[in-house]
């Protein structure tokens, strides 16, 4: 069947990628690992990004069913908010080592700044359903959601970037993880507190 086929090679390139990293890791080794052709393996991946991409949204869909459940059985914002930030956490310690492959990607190359883009644009889309939830609820005064969202996020992503560090982009390890996630919780306080109503 098609989809088992790829899925089986979207799980080796995970195992690989997490072993070994992107960049040392090769297409024919792939095809070796699952005893495929290369030839095969292009018919489902025609590059190592499309692999790359396939594997993002496969992490992306299964963070789907866990960011759904949140939605449907936490009512207050901040809650929400500080579990989003408890699920990046888990994902990023599941696949830590995967992460900082692609932090170290070219990310300047156009098919990179597509995938950022639409990772971006799904992060507000999420920000923007706990907010919309808020104000429906009467928890939140009313607001221009979708720039709001934007603004939150680019406030989260920041803290990340410079929390604790004179050199922005530098990688992450787990220690430096928590620190910044707590940092997160308190700016988020404080960002719901200047919006409740």
């Amino acid at each position: 069947m098609v989809d088992d086929k790829r899925d089986q090679i979207i799980g080796a390139a995970l195992r690989r990628f997490s072993h070994f990293g992107i960049a040392k890791t090769t297409m024919s080794e792939i095809a070796d690992d699952l005893k495929l052709s290369k030839a095969n393996l292009y018919y489902y991946f025609p590059d190592k990004f499309s692999l790359i991409e396939a594997i993002v949204y496969q992490i992306l869909e299964e963070s789907d069913v866990t960011i759904n459940h949140a939605l449907d059985t936490i009512t207050d914002t901040l809650s929400l908010l500080v579990r989003m930030l408890d699920i990046k956490k888990e994902y990023f310690e599941k696949y830590y080592m995967l992460v900082l492959n692609l932090q170290e990607m070219n990310i300047s190359d156009e098919k990179w700044v597509q995938l950022s883009d639409k990772m971006f644009r799904r992060e507000v889309e999420v920000i923007s359903k706990i907010f919309r939830k808020g104000i429906d609820n009467g928890e939140l005064v009313t607001f221009d959601v979708t720039s709001t969202s934007e603004l939150y996020i680019a406030m989260i992503r920041g803290l990340a970037m410079f929390c604790d560090r004179a050199v922005p982009h530098a990688l992450i390890d787990r220690d430096e993880l928590l620190a910044i996630i707590e940092k997160q919780k308190q700016a988020a306080a404080i960002f719901i507190n200047g919006i409740k109503r």
